[in-house]
């Protein structure tokens, strides 16, 4: 009797360390997930505003704030930097 109660704790003593380890596990990968998806949203918020950093700025060649520009709206950028990037490119044709 006491053999089969001391086989019954074990089992179940091992049970709760398994399902306290895969919890502890889940745990990480969501906190692992989060963290990428943040990190990625940064990175591309960066990214976009280098680009819009290079498409305003004057001291650029026109060829580099156009390139920039077409980079920056397939991104998603939107808004005063496109209407920036479209003046450009009406000027381009008067350069070249």
């Amino acid at each position: 009797m006491i053999e089969k109660t001391l086989l019954i704790a074990s089992a179940l003593t091992a049970l709760g360390v398994i399902i306290t380890t895969a919890v502890k596990v889940y745990k990480f990968i969501r906190k692992w997930e989060k963290w990428v998806e943040e990190t990625s949203e940064h990175e591309l918020d960066n990214y976009l505003s280098i680009k819009r950093l290079t498409i305003m700025s004057h001291e650029m060649p026109l060829s580099e704030r156009i390139a920039a520009g077409e980079k920056y709206i397939k991104n998603g950028g939107n808004g005063e930097v496109k209407h920036k990037y479209e003046e450009l490119l009406s000027h381009l044709p008067k350069e070249f």
